[in-house]
Order: C-alpha cells, then sequence, then structure tokens
C-alpha cells in the first residue's frame, strides 16, 4: 500500500522474476510457421473470451494471468511487426513508414505500462477519524489561486471552506489574487481592472474574515502565486482549491486523518468532479449517458498508480504538508505542470502519497472548444516537458513502479501525433501508392487481428466501467490536430511552452461553428478524396487487394471517427445562468394551509431544483412554495421557492422550481447544492448503463451521420463566410479606387 512499508524482494525472488521474464521472450519471440500462428493468436483470444465470460479477473490472479496472455499475444505481433513488415523500398515511404511504426510503438508502450500500473488498484473509500481533541488537530491553510476568473465565481468557493467542519482557530482561507499585483495596478494598459478587482476582492475579504494576498509581480504563473504565499502564511497542512472548485464541508474531515495517521505523508489527492459537461460532451450529447473522459483517470488510472505510491498533486482538490513543500523550495517550475513536477521531487525524497477516491468538489469543465483545447494543450506540453527535462527513469530515489507510472503520464500525451500518423497512414497509400504496412490480409489476420482485439479486452478489464470502446479514442481525435502541434512544438524546444490560464465560466449565447473545425475539415477532404482512388486501385491492380481492402477499411474507420468528431464542433449555447447538477434524495415542499408533498429529488443548481412526486394534488404553476431538504448530515434546509413547471411524465409528476435569490439565502443556498460529499458521491458513482458492441457501433454511426449533416452546413458556413470576405475585399479595393480617381 502507499501508506504501509512493503517487504523488499529477496534474491531468490528476483531470480525466479528474471528467469520467467527470459522463458517468457523466448516463447514470445519463437518463429512458427502460419499455421501455427493462427492455433496460438486464435486459441489464446478464445482463452481470453472464455475466461472473461466465467469473471476470471475477479479470482485471485486472475487478473495477472490475463494480463499475461495479452501481453503474449502482443509481443508476438510487434516482433513479427518488426522483423516481417518494415521494408525499405523508397526514402519518403521509410520515413512514413517508421513515423507509423513509431505511433504504434507509443499506442503499445501507454498500453504496457497501463497494465504494469493498474494490475492491482488501490481500494480507499474513507479516511481515519479526526481525534476529539482539537490540540492534536494540525492547522490548515486554504489556498484560492486566481488570475482572471470572475469574482463571484472566487467568492463561492471561498463562502464554501468557510462552511467546513473544522476547528475555525485552526483554519485559514486565502484568495491568492494574480489578477490584481502591483504590476498589473501600476501599468497603463491594465491599472483599471486591475484596480477595480483588487478593491472588489479585497473588499470581498475583509468582510468575511478571509486573507487576501497579492504579490508584486507576476512570475511564474501559478506555481510562483502559490510559492508568493507560502511566506505569508504557516498551516501545517494547505488545501489546494482552483477557483471554480467549490468545496464540501467535510472535506477536511475526511483527508487530515492520514497526515496524522503518517508523518511521512506528502500529499492526499481527490478526484476533480464536473457539474457541467465539456464541449465534446455537450455537443456530442453524451453527458450522463456515457463515462466523461475524465472518469478512467481519477476512477482508474489513480487508484492503479496509487498501490505503487505514485498518485501525484493534479493542482487542486488536494491537500500538501507544508513542510515537505518547504524542503523542495515550493512548487517546482521547470515545467507548466509545476504540480505533477513536486510530486515527483518529493517521491524521490522519500515521502509518501495517496488518492482517495471520494468526490469533494464542484468544478466547471470548460465551456468553448477552444477553451477546451487551451486546458489539454497546457496538459500534453507539461507533461512532455516532464518527460524530456526531467525524465523520471533518471531520478535517484523514484523506485522502479515509480519511475514507471511517471512514464506513463507523460508517454500518454503522444497520442496526438499518433493519432494524426494513423489518419494520413492510409491516404498516403490510396492517393500516392506509399506502402507503409508491408503485409497480407492471412499475415495480418494471423498477427495484428488477435493483438487488437486482445488489446480491446485488456483495456475493458482494466477500465471497462469507466471507457466503453470508441469513447476515448473519439476524445484524441478530436484533440489530435491541435495537439500534434503541441508535441512537436515540445520536441522541437522543450523550454518554449508558457503557462496559459484555462477560462472558466463563460456562456454561450448562442450555438456556433468552432473556428477550430477548419484543419478537420481540410483532413476529411483528403480521406473523402482516398476513396474513389481505393475503387480505381482494387480494380486496376490485382496484385494489392489485399493492401487495398486492408487500407479501405481503415479509412472507412477513420471516416466514421472523423464525422463524429466534426459534430463536437457544433458548441450549444447555454441556457441557464447556472449548471443544473444530478440529484437525488428526498425533498418535500409545503405552503398555504399546512399542504405538503413529499418526493425526489432530480438535479439543483443555485437558481433551482427538480423534483418527481406521486400526485400533485393542489399545486398549481406559479405557486410559491417553501422547500425542504435534509443532507446526510442531518442538517434541515428550508428556502423559498416558485413551481416553474408541472407535468406528468408516465405515473410520476415532474415538478421544476425556482429558488427565490436573495443575499441572506445564499449560503444555504451553497450548502444545498455543493456541501454535502454525498450528494456528489451518488452522482460520481452513477455508472451509465453499458451499451453492448453492436449498440455502440449504431450510435456511433448516428454520430457519423450527424457530423456528415453537420459537415455540409459547416462547409457552407465557411464557403459563405469566405464570399463575404472577398465581397468585403472587393468593396474596399473598388471605394479606394474610386477615391484616388
Amino acid at each position: 500500500m502507499a501508506d504501509k512499508e512493503r517487504p523488499a524482494l529477496s534474491t531468490l525472488d528476483k531470480v525466479l522474476f528474471a528467469l520467467l521474464v527470459l522463458a517468457f521472450l523466448y516463447l514470445a519471440w519463437l518463429p512458427v510457421d502460419l499455421t501455427s500462428q493462427f492455433v496460438i493468436g486464435w486459441g489464446l483470444l478464445g482463452f481470453l473470451i472464455i475466461a472473461r465470460k466465467l469473471g476470471m479477473e475477479h479470482v485471485p490472479f486472475g487478473r495477472l494471468v490475463l494480463m499475461i496472455v495479452v501481453l503474449f499475444i502482443s509481443s508476438r505481433y510487434f516482433i513479427w511487426r518488426t522483423t516481417g513488415t518494415l521494408v525499405y523500398t523508397s526514402l519518403p515511404e521509410f520515413i512514413m513508414l517508421a513515423l507509423v511504426f513509431v505511433s504504434e510503438i507509443e499506442v503499445s508502450m501507454v498500453h504496457l505500462v497501463g497494465v504494469f500500473s493498474n494490475i492491482w488498484p488501490m481500494k480507499r473509500y474513507k479516511g481515519p477519524r479526526l481525534p476529539k481533541d482539537i490540540n492534536l488537530l494540525p492547522s490548515v491553510d486554504i489556498y484560492i489561486p486566481t488570475y482572471n476568473e470572475d469574482g463571484r465565481l472566487v467568492a463561492a468557493t471561498a463562502k464554501a471552506c468557510m462552511l467546513m467542519h473544522y476547528p475555525k482557530e485552526k483554519l485559514n482561507i486565502y484568495i491568492l489574487d494574480d489578477g490584481a499585483t502591483e504590476q498589473k495596478r501600476n501599468n497603463k494598459k491594465t491599472s483599471g481592472p486591475a484596480w477595480y478587482r483588487y478593491k472588489k476582492l479585497k473588499g470581498f475579504c475583509d468582510a468575511n474574515g478571509i486573507g487576501y494576498l497579492t504579490r508584486e509581480k507576476n512570475e511564474r504563473a501559478k506555481a510562483g502565486n502559490i510559492n508568493a504565499a507560502l511566506p505569508k502564511t504557516s498551516g501545517e497542512l494547505i488545501l489546494m482549491l482552483d477557483c471554480d472548485h467549490v468545496p464540501t464541508s467535510d472535506f477536511l474531515q475526511n483527508t487530515v486523518g492520514f497526515f496524522i495517521q503518517n508523518p511521512k505523508l506528502f500529499l492526499v489527492q481527490t478526484p476533480h468532479f464536473f457539474i457541467n459537461p465539456d464541449p465534446v460532451e455537450k455537443s456530442l450529447g453524451t453527458f450522463h449517458q456515457a463515462p466523461s473522459e475524465n472518469e478512467m483517470f481519477y476512477r482508474a488510472t489513480l487508484p492503479g498508480v496509487d498501490m505503487w505510491n505514485s498518485s501525484f498533486f493534479c493542482g487542486s482538490a488536494a491537500i500538501l504538508r507544508r513542510k515537505c513543500l518547504e524542503e523542495v523550495g515550493g512548487l517546482a517550475g521547470i515545467t507548466i505542470t509545476e504540480d505533477a513536477e513536486v510530486s515527483v521531487q518529493l517521491h524521490a525524497k522519500g515521502y509518501q502519497s495517496l488518492y482517495l477516491p471520494k468526490p469533494m468538489i464542484s468544478g466547471l469543465s470548460p465551456e468553448t472548444f477552444g477553451d477546451f483545447i487551451i486546458q489539454r494543450s497546457r496538459w500534453c506540453q507539461g507533461m512532455l516537458q516532464m518527460g524530456l527535462l526531467t525524465n523520471p527513469l533518471t531520478i535517484k530515489g523514484l523506485s522502479l513502479a515509480q519511475k514507471v507510472c511517471y512514464t506513463s503520464y507523460y508517454l500518454y500525451w503522444f497520442f496526438g501525433f499518433a493519432r494524426v500518423m494513423f489518419f494520413i497512414g492510409p491516404c498516403l497509400f490510396l492517393l500516392f501508392g506509399w506502402q507503409i504496412y508491408h503485409a497480407s490480409t492471412t499475415l495480418v489476420a494471423a498477427y495484428a487481428i488477435p493483438h487488437l482485439i486482445a488489446s480491446l479486452i485488456a483495456a475493458d478489464i482494466l477500465y471497462g466501467k469507466y471507457r466503453w470502446p470508441l469513447f476515448s479514442e473519439l476524445y484524441e481525435s478530436v484533440q489530435s490536430l491541435f495537439l500534434f502541434k503541441a508535441v512537436v512544438g515540445v520536441i522541437n524546444n522543450p523550454r518554449s511552452p508558457k503557462f496559459d490560464v484555462t477560462p472558466k465560466g463563460r456562456r454561450l449565447e448562442h450555438d456556433l461553428l468552432s473556428p477550430l473545425s477548419a484543419p478537420f475539415y481540410v483532413l476529411l477532404m483528403i480521406m473523402l478524396i482516398s476513396i474513389p482512388a481505393a475503387v480505381y486501385k482494387y480494380m486496376t491492380y490485382p496484385l494489392l487487394q489485399d493492401v487495398v481492402l486492408l487500407c479501405s477499411c481503415w479509412l472507412g474507420f477513420n471516416i466514421m471517427m472523423s464525422m463524429a468528431a466534426i459534430g463536437s464542433f457544433w458548441e450549444r449555447h447555454q441556457f441557464r445562468r447556472y449548471h443544473r447538477a444530478w440529484a437525488k434524495g428526498p425533498v418535500s415542499i409545503t405552503w398555504a394551509n399546512n399542504h405538503r408533498i413529499d418526493g425526489n429529488l432530480t438535479d439543483l443548481s443555485l437558481q433551482g431544483l427538480g423534483m418527481t412526486m406521486e400526485n400533485a394534488d393542489g399545486l398549481v404553476e406559479q405557486q410559491e412554495v417553501m422547500v425542504h431538504i435534509i443532507d446526510s448530515y442531518g442538517k434541515n434546509y428550508q428556502i423559498e421557492a416558485k413551481v416553474m413547471r408541472l407535468f406528468q411524465r408516465g405515473e410520476k409528476v415532474v415538478c421544476g422550481l425556482q429558488i427565490f435569490e436573495t443575499r441572506e439565502n445564499y449560503i444555504d443556498r451553497l450548502a444545498i447544492v455543493f456541501g454535502d460529499s454525498q450528494r456528489l458521491e451518488d452522482a460520481w458513482r452513477r455508472s451509465a448503463k453499458r451499451p453492448g458492441f453492436l449498440k455502440l457501433m449504431y450510435f456511433f454511426i448516428q454520430l457519423g451521420i450527424r457530423g456528415a449533416k453537420e459537415s455540409g452546413i459547416g462547409l457552407m458556413l465557411i464557403a459563405k463566410n469566405y464570399c463575404l470576405g472577398f465581397w468585403h475585399w472587393l468593396a474596399k479595393v473598388f471605394r479606394l479606387q474610386k477615391g484616388a480617381s
């Protein structure tokens, strides 16, 4: 476990392990005829399918056996791929062949380290109880760094911190404002907004007993902001919160006990839970219908690496020990992912970390596709910087398991490069005749298909509940063209990336086609042009029909994925001022003459709530009522509201209520919506029912059809904009000529 000492391997254990590895490699390398390879590949694949049906992954060591079989199938594929398909024909072809092969290696390396790091996930759901003696509790500082975010967003997070169940004399809250530094206030261009922000936020802090900290200059972005606050504060523990991450009232109750229990612990990380869909989920309509992108990381990856004492600081929703931070000089600043970087440093010093998979913050996903790409590009660049500038494999003090886990973090982000190679691969052959995969259909069936299916089975075992087939591929496809540029830029100059703040809390007033869609339209046009080329080659070159058939299947998959991806570029506007989060639990409403109706919550926001009830006798729209909600801590809230919608759905009556927003009830509204961690956990553990493979394929075909329709609309809009631009340019030229004459 991460918080316990693990026994060291004996010399005999190491020798036996080495012998097993050598035997594995020998058998994987052993050359056989094609018929034998069919028997080996498809026979082991049949074993995997039957073992899964029997639930072998739930038997002790069963999961390990299944992963070894998967790795054996994949090892035989890559040995064949390396020795039998890398054929030199011409320099341009060989360069592209090598790039596609390197992309395959990258994907398989991510798969391999993923198997290792997730083989025995840590299961930890609650922390140690806090001592009743207040004197035994450590003091806690809460840092809320902010730069250009809306002050109301920052204030909501700070107010929620004031509701925490922790002795007030042991708790200090600080807003770290980098948007009103002396540098900004003294600059003519920024002084107006900076002074306005300074007065508003400082006035809010003074009125509520919250610390307000700013600094002289904006240096080293968020890391510099936090490091500047360290010498001005003194809490033994520091809770880091992004300014849009509203915490629950029991956050410290559930986490501080770990630090009391283990003096070597430097970090407790918790999940980032988002109440709104990201732009892709919103455009495709998959929010609450399928696992979100971050679920695989927070519900599968982090519990996996936690087993190896390798969970790392994710920038927010985490508590760190001040003494450990000060020992390494604060947050590191070599890369733009200073959170992961400082974790490497402290793990190398022998300190420990742990991950508590209990959602206790409500955050906001980026609203626009552009903001989404800014965030992902920063993560991509920072992790690649960590691999290139502070390579964990070379850091002394890290265990072998920690080195493997940290390597997986930055290897993953090369997917932008790999996806682009996979997109253009079949087009190169169909359009230019470049052979980048030298293999017949029979060889592909013997080696490649078993490897592909085995990899899907492994991913399903490791991440099944939190990663549905094709969804990860869709997310990676959507980001690929933009992250390709980020990957190439970091490789070219690892020190070039700068920290870009992810905009939060924006609202889209209407639907629009993201301007970032243009590169995808170009890529889609290239793939569509490849279709007639494939037909021509198949009919004209009989000897190449195998290769044409393989490339056509590959191209068809790419087109389907591209069509679905294009659908995500249509950004949907945000109707409500506040996002409504899914919720469950008892609720009742009362009104004049003691009328009362009990029901169940369906959703909540600072502005309203939804509920269902058995009947609505005596209740009408526009009726003013009192809402009664009891949270999981036993506290009863009463808040005034108005009935806005009332309709029958099946056997239930659905009621939508608008809460009366006043200054007096703001704290209660905040506590009802964000304060109860059980409410977040109910939503987080509410798994969407996974459809069968055929239904998933049908869903993606539907996305492709919708994407095709929206592609046409998008092309018309792009053409219209270009025509209007050309018309305005002609008009301008004509006016200039007329004026000159």
